[in-house]
């Protein structure tokens, strides 16, 4: 038997045998809980090439090494990690066509950056060793207030042009929070808070400019020039067809006064006020579009009426006696003041899929499922419906742009949203891959929503772009041949 002190020994020979021969990562974390993970070595090997090629550009290079370099991809969503070879921010066209030729020169995949809310961070490539043009210096804002339109550069962030449209009395139909950049998010699609009015962002371009794969710049692009194009960009436009420099927008006068509402149903109440819900709202005021917030224990209303309270009133009435609510709440105030009660949203880890549910509506059976899933994640989650029943963005041709979707009642969004327990995360993705796959082929149409992109999407072409896809490859295959815009789910050169 060893004495005490050989027991000590053994056991530290034994640990330090342990400590070096098995990997042991330690995880650290930045002040907004993400993880911080270091760029792979191998990304360097073609910096001094390019660096001599991007030498004669006006803006800002920044590359691995570079004190910028982890400020310059800080993601929005914590769970992915990329690593550029470069970020460039540049400030005018001829910076765009040097990085596009370096970019074919030394074969490096080139992707756009407007506002950098991917969910799955395609706004850094989804890959690592790509060039990430970042456009956010394109942020021109010139409003014509005789022909009710505006030309805004890509790299503005949403509540930027809602506060210089509002200065010159106007709106932009586009989504809630303020820190999306405008020009993936209005090439996607754009759901927003006046969008059964309106239609969606894509629905009120009028006219973009771009630089193509080989460098040319193309403008005008709109439904007499390059229609080809015009109708890509307008619903597939952030899906990797080039950079776009300029987007011309039809804009809206701004009502007097709006009104915000406020409904909300206990755990008893959830049932009977989302089936309530989509019985009367199939012939839903325009002037209302309606976001519904559930959890297990509340189903909450939320929308802002373009009027007076009165007519908010009127809109809301038959719910309101039909389902008997536990909270009701109508404010009036400028369309400014409601703009800006949507926060900024911090960065996460999450997961975010997304289903086009159908004109009738969810079924009481796929409600009952989705509430059953959602009461027993581990994670923390959102379901939020952007309802679409009626109103202009229904009334638009499927065939008058690449957004498909138009008669259903709405686009319901999952979110997961974890801590840094790889653990939990590990079980989250698993049960909501599952649900999903069940719940999209039961209850659901089969389509989803591009701006809410799902990297494990199955027949995701399809599914965003439906019988308009093989339309986008072609048009892909002749603006870029050789595939320079590429990430994941990416318009492809050839079908699957």
């Amino acid at each position: 038997m060893l004495s005490p002190p050989h027991k000590y020994i053994l056991f530290y020979f034994l640990f330090s045998l342990i400590v070096k021969t098995t990997p042991f990562k330690i995880r650290s974390f930045d002040n907004e809980g993400c993880e911080i993970v270091h760029y792979p070595p191998e990304i360097l090997a073609p910096i001094p090439h390019l660096k001599e090629c991007l030498s004669t550009i006006n803006g800002l290079a920044v590359y691995p090494g570079d004190p910028d370099y982890y400020d310059s991809i800080k993601v929005f969503n914590c769970r992915n990690s990329y690593f550029p070879i470069v970020i460039i921010y540049v400030t005018k066209i001829s910076d765009i066509q040097r990085s596009i030729h370096c970019a074919n020169t030394l074969n490096i995949t080139v992707v756009p950056r407007s506002g950098g809310h991917s969910f799955e961070e395609y706004g850094i490539g989804g890959k690592n060793g790509v060039m990430v043009i970042d456009v956010k210096e394109f942020n021109q804002i010139t409003i014509n207030v005789e022909t009710n339109t505006a030309i805004i550069g890509p790299g503005n962030r949403l509540g930027t042009i809602y506060h210089e449209l509002y200065q010159a009395g106007f709106l932009i139909p586009a989504g809630l929070f303020p820190q999306v950049g405008i020009g993936g998010h209005a090439t996607g699609g754009g759901y927003g808070a006046v969008t059964r009015k309106y239609g969606m962002s894509c629905d009120n371009i009028i006219g973009i400019e771009m630089v193509t794969a080989n460098g040319t710049f193309i403008s005008p692009i709109n439904s007499t020039h390059h229609s080809d194009l015009f109708f890509v960009l307008r619903g597939a436009g952030n899906a990797g067809y080039g950079i776009v420099t300029s987007l011309t927008f039809r804009i809206h006068p701004i009502p007097p006064i709006v009104t915000s509402i406020r409904i909300s149903y206990t755990s008893e109440q959830i049932e009977l006020g989302f089936l309530t819900f989509t019985q009367t709202f199939k012939n839903l005021n325009e002037n209302l579009t309606p976001f519904i917030n559930l959890s297990p224990n509340t189903l909450l209303f939320i929308a802002t009426y373009l009027g007076p309270e009165e007519e908010a009133r009127n809109a809301v009435k038959e719910l309101i006696e039909l389902s008997n609510p536990t909270y009701v709440k109508f404010e009036e105030m400028s369309w400014w003041s409601s703009v800006i009660l949507f926060p900024y949203v911090p960065r996460q880890n999450f997961k975010s899929t997304s289903y086009v549910i159908p004109t009738q509506g969810l079924s009481l059976e796929g409600f009952r499922v989705l509430l059953n899933f959602i009461s027993d994640i581990e994670c923390n989650f959102g379901v939020i419906f952007d309802v679409c029943v009626g109103g202009v963005l229904n009334k638009i041709s499927v065939n008058s742009s690449a957004f498909i979707h138009r008669d259903f009642f709405a686009i319901m969004q999952l979110e997961l949203m974890w801590s840094n327990s790889k653990k939990i995360q590990t079980k989250c993705l698993e049960k909501q891959l599952r649900f999903s796959q069940e719940f999209q082929a039961k209850y659901t149409t089969y389509f989803s929503y591009q701006n809410y992109i799902d990297r494990d999407l199955d027949d995701w072409g399809t599914r965003y772009y439906g019988h308009h896809l093989p339309r986008l490859v072609e048009t892909k295959k002749k603006y870029d041949p050789n595939n320079l815009f590429n990430w994941a789910q990416s318009i492809p050169t050839k079908l699957p």
